[in-house]
């Protein structure tokens, strides 16, 4: 079976951005996904002289055009909840919560069990309901995905936004999530939009660089690509091509 995960088009799709499709319900165990958007999120855009882009969604506030973009950062209330007990092939997880939620924020995202029973498996999630910041909510996995080990009262939920959800400026220097792509549309707040991954791209330039160079985000400017130093800490985002004072022409790698 072969899935439309990739769309070859026009360059000018690129530059397009939609408003969010209205919030879906609460599809059910085994029901499809809950997309909020109008393109699932992650899916790819090839255009005819081999740029790629990926479609995501903006956070918190309007992007800027050049800017690095980075995942939003996962937060404390959605790491280390306490499962209950399930079976092997279920549809679904249960678990006390940390947090209240809209519902469907995990949507397109995963739930990954962190400690034994179940450790290290991970799953897409669907669809759920409004989260109660308590015992019994549940999380309904994507098609194709059921439980693989039963968990317990033992087992630990780690809950994560799909990456490309809500993406924000990389920040001036401490990166906390892996970079997305690049910005080419001043998308508004949690407008859906393409983010470039691959291919000769404008970026916001930090520090010097010169053709060749292996440029990463995170060196002091908010949004920026510019020489690395520490990779753990300035992750890759592709080479420079030609760099001038406040702009660097970059062949992006992000994405294969």
């Amino acid at each position: 079976m072969a899935f439309p995960s990739v769309i070859y088009g026009p360059a000018s799709e690129a530059y397009n951005d939609y408003a969010a499709v209205t919030a879906p319900g609460d599809n059910g165990a085994g029901g499809p996904i809950a997309y909020r958007h109008v393109q699932p999120l992650g899916k790819q855009l090839v255009t005819a002289d081999g740029r790629k882009f990926r479609f995501a969604a903006s956070g918190g506030g309007t992007l800027v055009v050049g800017n690095v973009l980075t995942a939003g950062v996962a937060t404390a209330s959605s790491q280390d909840l306490t499962a209950a007990a399930g079976s092997v092939g279920d549809r679904f997880a249960t678990m006390t919560t940390a947090a209240s939620t809209l519902v469907n924020v995990f949507a397109e995202g995963f739930i990954n069990s962190s400690v034994a029973p179940g450790a290290h498996e991970c799953y897409q999630i669907a669809s759920h309901a409004t989260f109660t910041s308590g015992a019994g909510d549940i999380v309904n996995l994507a098609p194709g995905n059921s439980l693989r080990v039963a968990p317990t009262t033992a087992t630990r939920f780690d809950l994560t936004d799909n990456i490309h959800s809500r993406v924000i400026q990389s920040p001036a220097t401490t990166v906390a999530s892996a970079p997305v792509g690049v910005a080419v549309v001043a998308a508004t707040t949690l407008r859906g939009c393409w983010v470039q991954t691959r291919g000769v791209a404008g970026v916001l330039n930090s520090g010097t660089s010169i053709a060749g160079d292996v440029v990463g985000t995170g060196l002091g400017g908010a949004g920026a690509a510019g020489p690395i130093a520490a990779l753990a800490t300035q992750p890759i985002v592709g080479w420079c091509m030609f760099s001038d004072a406040t702009s660097i022409t970059v062949f992006l790698t992000l994405d294969g």
